[in-house]
């Protein structure tokens, strides 16, 4: 891998950009926050509609918690003069100052309904780990993902994070209690899932 790559912000389909505070990115965090399919997996908070003003707040909470925040953009076409296409955000959650030293961060990632199951997330989260551990000089990438979302727990066993623990019925969803299952992956992981992947690759 090239240690210094000439666009850092992009993978294979995808470009990776700064949320920006315009109309543009604001239509798209409020159409993200009022599906309610998206707010059920990604969060444990009680769903229920909320208004533009809630949903304009919500963005602003979430933004002011975040290490780092990337909207996820697919790349056009080679020759198109069509704009990357947003589709979903991914983040890391910032941790308190008295716990920085230790270079453990939590991560979520929300892409919109209709682009799901199409490899964008599993490669967003590549990308972002890769940031994590080589740029960032993070140690430690965790998440917690609840029962219901099987999807998401397939996806990220297969990316090489490994199931830690799990708050028993900590949830209530639908007429029943869930489990929250708490997953991390360290750097040295995920470096010798990369070293397996590309020795695979090339064999």
């Amino acid at each position: 891998m090239d240690p210094f790559p000439l666009e850092p912000y992009r993978s294979a389909r995808l470009l990776y950009r700064a949320p920006e505070d315009n109309p543009t990115d604001d239509a798209f965090f409020q159409a993200l926050y009022a599906d309610p399919s998206i707010g059920s997996m990604a969060s444990p908070a009680l769903q229920r509609p909320l208004s533009t003003k809630e949903r304009k707040e919500l963005r602003t909470k979430i933004e002011a918690m975040m290490f780092m925040s990337v909207m996820i953009c697919i790349i056009p076409d080679e020759g198109s003069d069509k704009e990357p296409e947003t589709i979903g955000v991914i983040s890391l959650k910032q941790e308190a100052p008295v716990l920085a030293h230790n270079r453990t961060n939590e991560f979520g990632i929300a892409i919109a309904r209709q682009y799901q199951d199409k490899g964008y997330g599993p490669e967003a989260i590549s990308w972002l780990l890769d940031w994590s551990f080589l740029t960032a000089g993070l140690h430690r990438i965790e998440l917690n993902v609840y029962e219901w979302n099987e999807r998401a727990q397939k996806v990220y066993q297969k990316l090489g994070f490994v199931p830690e623990g799990r708050r028993r019925e900590c949830l209530w969803k639908n007429g029943r209690w869930w489990d929250c299952i708490h997953m991390g992956i360290l750097a040295h992981e995920w470096e010798a899932r990369k070293k397996a992947t590309d020795s695979s690759n090339a064999d």
